[in-house]
């Protein structure tokens, strides 16, 4: 009982840390998050409510969103509006996040979340080179194909140690639009030019390259490290960012904690803001928003 009252008091603490944070936000310019969960075990410390103001706080007038199960991103939207965009994610349910593609039923239940109409793409979809799931197995097949189908974007998040592993995927399809999470996860400008130079269909998601995540990215002063910056320029038109609030993300044994990742969206919201001031205005422009409304055809709120 006392270690349940003293977590509860953590939590009780963190959102009024971050209410009073997201109170004293000043007024900033419009920005499209594109990558957000809010899971069952978000829920579990603040409701679809409660996010959705934070992103108003933050004057985020854009956000797509992949829950596990799928069906939490519908709460996101009906607490906010038709400028939050739900994705169907292979989680339909608590407990299948490492294997899912071993569920020969899956592909037909996300047709059926699909021909709802209420979501806007598919992801997010995790492959890990040498783990799983295989590049031919039939079931993450079967969600390439849905996405070709019915022409929706797709979410997906590798992670190997060259853009090789990525490169058949997206060159067979060439249709699909592709949103390449973490901008290849470990991997550097080097590995990424070359995938973006073969395959036109993918775009770079910049989320989780902050130093709580990935890291790699960025200087303490916010300017890019060597290499970022030439990139980024030259596929100015393809890229969009988002935060990924999630916490414990590099360790696995905590992910049966109720994950208190939106306590910290301020920020990781803001250390996307200030690397991307380091770019000229039109520039800024495109990786804060309007990439990302071209991305999904939706100009947000």
């Amino acid at each position: 009982m006392k270690q349940f009252l003293f977590v509860n008091l953590c939590a009780f603490l963190l959102i009024a840390c971050a209410q009073t944070k997201f109170e004293s936000e000043t007024d900033l310019p419009p920005f499209a998050d594109i990558h957000l969960h809010f899971n069952w075990d978000h829920e579990e410390l603040l409701s679809a409510s409660e996010a959705v103001a934070i992103l108003k706080k933050h004057n985020v007038v854009l956000a797509s969103v992949s829950s596990v199960p799928s069906h939490y991103a519908l709460k996101l939207k009906e607490a906010g509006g038709d400028w939050i965009v739900p994705l169907a994610t292979p989680y339909y349910k608590a407990g299948n996040r490492l294997n899912w593609y071993f569920d020969k039923t899956l592909v037909s239940k996300i047709r059926s979340l699909l021909e709802t109409g209420k979501y806007a793409g598919i992801g997010e979809v995790h492959l890990t080179a040498g783990i799983g799931p295989r590049r031919d197995n039939p079931v993450f097949v079967g969600l390439l194909d849905l996405a070709k189908e019915f022409k929706l974007p797709f979410l997906i998040h590798t992670d190997a140690s060259d853009h090789r592993y990525f490169l058949p995927i997206c060159k067979k399809y060439s249709t699909v639009r592709f949103l390449w999470a973490h901008a290849g996860s470990v991997l550097g400008p080097e590995q990424l030019e070359p995938l973006m130079q073969a395959c036109p269909n993918v775009w770079l998601d910049i989320a989780a390259r902050d130093p709580w995540h990935y890291d790699h990215f960025a200087h303490d002063d916010y300017t890019l490290i060597k290499g970022w910056r030439e990139l980024i320029i030259k596929y100015q038109d393809r890229i969009v960012t988002g935060t990924d609030p999630v916490w414990n993300a590099q360790n696995i044994y905590k992910w049966y904690e109720a994950d208190q990742g939106w306590f910290h969206y301020s920020k990781f919201h803001h250390f996307h803001r200030n690397w991307m001031k380091k770019f000229p205005e039109d520039i800024e422009e495109k990786l804060r928003l309007t990439n990302a409304q071209k991305f999904f055809g939706i100009k947000g709120r």
